[in-house]
């Protein structure tokens, strides 16, 4: 069996004797299927551990119904024994035996029957009231037992679609999704190097608010609040001042020279503008106003 061993097994000692009862099983079921399929071969299977578990249960409990079996045949011819022992030694033998050969049919049958009966209820009395009792009590028995393996089936429906739900999430989480990333190790070590490293800043942060929260806050005085406003006054109206200029620049392309370029065309269109309304202003005063102006 030492060539069905994994490499891993000859330096680890913990695995080496795991595979060694592995195949202690393997050799126990294959003597076991060779001793039920005699003189034929097992039919071939798929050796893993779910197979090599369920026929060392499916063994097991082989093994505990041959040992039962032959227990209750040994009880039986033990019984068998004593009963003709009795018989031999009964003086009223020889009346019952007379006794059976003298019964009819229906009366044999009926007496085997009543015997019969008297067997499957456990009951040593041929009392009809009796038997009816029993029989009674067994049929309760038996629709008790109907109930209760109703509500076992739908106890182990419910457990194998729990368990059907644990080996699908559990196969997820064996899969490649859940596998972490080679370069987690390394992840973990700077995110625990970060870790320590803001912890200590926190701890300075906090020992600087508990420094500042001893020094008292300042008390302005009236002027100096007077002369804050009138410095902020002063201010929004410097800010009111550079809006309206920034305003004024409005349009003007972001790059220098290409506003330089703009500013020159809108002068130049003023120039002709201003040009224009000195004529209109003159032909005005000299009444001659031209409609071509307009």
């Amino acid at each position: 069996m030492a060539s069905q061993w994994s490499p891993g097994a000859i330096f680890s000692p913990s695995q080496a004797r795991q595979q060694q009862a592995q195949a202690k099983d393997w050799n126990y079921i294959d003597t076991w299927l060779s001793v039920k399929y005699s003189p034929k071969s097992a039919p071939p299977f798929e050796r893993n551990n779910e197979t090599l578990k369920a026929l060392l249960a499916l063994a097991s409990w082989n093994e505990g119904v041959d040992e039962e079996r032959a227990l209750v045949a040994k009880v039986e011819a033990k019984a068998l024994e004593e009963l003709k022992a009795e018989a031999e030694t009964d003086a009223d033998a020889e009346v019952l035996e007379g006794l059976n050969h003298s019964l009819t049919r229906e009366g044999r049958r009926s007496l085997e029957s009543i015997a019969a009966l008297s067997v499957s209820l456990g009951s040593t009395s041929v009392d009809q009231a009796k038997l009816g009792r029993s029989i009674i009590g067994l049929t309760k028995l038996r629709f008790d037992l109907e109930q209760q393996t109703q509500r076992v089936e739908v106890l182990r429906g419910k457990l194998q679609s729990d368990l059907d739900l644990l080996r699908n999430t559990l196969s997820k989480v064996q899969s490649d999704e859940f596998t972490p990333s080679p370069s987690l190790p390394q992840k973990t070590a700077e995110w625990n190097r970060a870790t320590k490293i803001l912890t200590t800043k926190v701890q300075e942060y906090k020992d600087r608010l508990v420094s500042l929260g001893d020094e008292e806050p300042p008390h302005p005085s009236l002027p100096e609040i007077i002369a804050e406003e009138k410095e902020i006054a002063a201010l929004k109206a410097r800010v009111i001042l550079l809006e309206t200029q920034v305003k004024a620049f409005q349009g003007l392309p972001h790059d220098i020279d290409l506003a330089k370029l703009e500013v020159g065309r809108v002068r130049r269109e003023l120039e002709k503008l201003t040009r224009q309304r000195d004529k209109l202003f003159e032909g005005l005063v000299e009444g001659r106003g031209d409609s071509n102006y307009f």
